[in-house]
C-alpha cells in the first residue's frame, strides 16, 4: 500500500511539473523573444560586480554548495555575493565572510492552497522581487532546483547558469547538460561545475566553517552545567532526519550503541537536533540504561555548530548535522539507506576520517528527491539490519585511531576517561 501511495505521489508530482514546464516556457520564450530588440550582451566576466547563488532546499546542501560560492568569490574577488535560501539554512552561508548578504524566503509557503492564496505570502513574494530586480544582479548561479531557476530568472539577473535539465525552458541563458542522478557523482562536484562554467577555477575544494565566537561562549556554559569537563569524552549523536523516517537508523539502536559507549569508554553521549526531532531524542533516551545528555530543540544552527566542534566523535545518518561536523574538521561515522552516499555523502579534506556504514541491498538507494525519504516497502530494512555491533565495532577504530582506548574493566560504568581524543 505505501509504495502504491508513492507510485500515485509521484504521478502527480510529475503532472504538476509538467503544467509548470509549460507555463515557464512559455515566460522564457517571452523573455527571449523581448530580448530580440536588442543584442543580448556577451558573457564578460570582468565585468561581474553582483552575484546571486540560489540554494533552496537542505541545511547540507547548503553546506555541500559553500565550495562552489567560494570559488566564485576568488574569480570574483570584487563582486558582492548575496546568497538565496530558505530561512532555516540562512545561519549556515552567514558564516562565510564571502558571502556579502543572505536573504531568505520561504519557498514552501506555497505549496498549499491556502498559502498560495494568502494575501501576506503574496504580499511578501512580491516585495522580495521588488528587492531582486532593484540590485540588478549581473550573474545568478541556480545550484539545484526548478524553483530556484524561476527566481534567478525573476531576479533580472542579466546572466543566469545552472543544468539544463534542473530549469524551466529557457529561464537560463548559460547551461551544463544533464542533471543531478543523471550520473553518479557528488552533491559538491555538481555544484564546483557550475562554478566553473561561471569562471571559477577548479582545483580540489572541501568544506569549512567557522564557529561564532559567542555561539562557543553559550555552548561552553550549557555544558559546564551539565557537569562536561574539558577532559569529558563528548560523543555526539543525531538520531533524526527532518528529510524523512528511512534516513533514520532506528531508535533503538541508537540507544544500545549509546549505552556501550558510556559502559566501555565512559563516554557523555550528547543527543542533537531540531525541536521537530525531539521525540526521536525521547524515543531514544527512553530505551537507554544510562542517561544521555538530551540537547535537542535547544540550541539555534551557531550554537549547534559549536556544539558539534566541542565533541571528540559525531555519529549520524544522513543529515545536515553530518555535513555541519564534516565542515568542522570532525571525525564521524554515519549510516545510509535510501540515498547514495556517492552522491550525498560525507564531503571530507584529506586525511579527515568520515567513515559511511550502509547496507548492500538490491531496493537500496531509493531514494528520487521528488518527496521525503520514505521507504516504498514500509519496513527500512537497509537501516534495521545495520547492527549495532557493526557500528560499534566501526567506532571503536575510529576511537583507537584517535588514541582513546577503552576504559579499564575494574572501572567501567564509573565514568572515567582514559585518554582524550581532542
Amino acid at each position: 500500500m505505501k509504495r502504491l501511495d508513492r507510485t500515485i505521489k509521484d504521478a502527480i508530482i510529475h503532472f504538476l511539473q509538467a503544467l509548470l514546464w509549460a507555463l515557464f516556457g512559455v515566460i522564457g520564450l517571452w523573455g527571449r523573444v523581448a530580448a530580440l530588440k536588442t543584442p543580448y550582451p556577451r558573457f564578460e566576466p570582468d565585468k561581474v560586480r553582483k552575484i546571486l547563488v540560489l540554494r533552496l532546499d537542505l541545511l547540507g546542501d547548503v553546506l555541500l554548495s559553500m565550495p562552489a560560492v567560494e570559488a566564485l568569490h576568488e574569480r570574483y574577488p570584487q563582486a558582492e555575493i548575496w546568497m538565496m535560501t530558505l530561512p532555516y539554512t540562512a545561519d549556515i552561508p552567514a558564516r562565510y565572510p564571502f558571502v556579502t548578504r543572505v536573504v531568505t524566503l520561504d519557498t514552501n509557503e506555497i505549496r498549499s492552497l491556502r498559502g498560495l492564496l494568502n494575501p501576506v505570502t503574496l504580499k511578501k513574494w512580491l516585495d522580495f522581487y521588488l528587492l531582486l530586480r532593484r540590485q540588478r544582479f549581473d550573474l545568478a548561479v541556480s545550484l539545484f532546483g526548478l524553483t530556484a531557476s524561476i527566481w534567478a530568472f525573476m531576479s533580472g539577473a542579466t546572466h543566469r547558469i545552472g543544468y539544463r535539465k534542473e530549469a524551466y525552458p529557457l529561464l537560463h541563458t548559460r547551461t551544463l547538460p544533464g542533471m543531478r542522478y543523471d550520473h553518479r557523482e557528488h552533491e559538491a562536484r555538481w555544484c564546483l561545475r557550475l562554478a566553473a562554467l561561471a569562471g571559477a577555477s577548479s582545483p580540489p575544494r572541501y568544506m569549512h566553517l567557522d564557529v561564532e565566537q559567542g555561539a562557543t561562549e553559550r555552548v561552553a556554559r550549557l555544558l559546564a552545567e551539565r557537569g562536561v569537563t574539558p577532559d569529558t569524552l563528548l560523543i555526539g549523536v543525531h538520531a533524526g532526519s527532518i528529510n524523512g523516517s528511512a534516513k533514520r537508523w532506528p531508535a533503538l539502536h541508537w540507544a544500545a550503541l549509546a549505552d556501550r559507549l558510556h559502559e566501555q569508554y565512559g563516554a557523555t553521549v550528547v543527543l542533537t537536533g531540531s525541536r521537530s526531532e525531539l521525540p526521536i531524542a525521547e524515543e531514544v533516551t527512553a530505551a537507554m540504561d544510562t542517561a544521555p545528555l538530551v540537547l535537542t530543540g535547544q540550541t539555534s544552527i551557531n550554537e549547534l555548530a559549536a556544539l558539534l566542534a566541542r565533541c571528540d566523535l559525531v555519529l549520524s545518518g544522513d543529515s545536515g548535522p553530518l555535513h555541519m561536523a564534516v565542515a568542522l574538521n570532525k571525525p564521524t561515522v554515519s549510516v545510509y539507506g535510501p540515498t547514495d552516499p556517492g552522491l550525498s555523502g560525507p564531503y571530507p579534506r584529506p586525511g579527515q576520517t568520515a567513515v559511511v556504514l550502509r547496507m548492500d541491498m538490491g531496493c537500496s538507494p531509493c531514494y528520487n528527491a521528488l518527496a521525503t525519504a520514505e521507504c516504498p516497502y514500509g519496513n527500512t530494512d537497509c537501516m534495521h539490519y545495520l547492527t549495532v555491533d557493526r557500528m560499534y565495532a566501526t567506532v571503536r577504530r575510529v576511537l583507537r585511531e584517535r588514541g582513546v582506548a577503552p576504559l579499564p574493566r575494574g572501572k567501567r560504568g564509573e565514568g572515567d576517561l582514559v585518554a582524550s581524543a581532542r
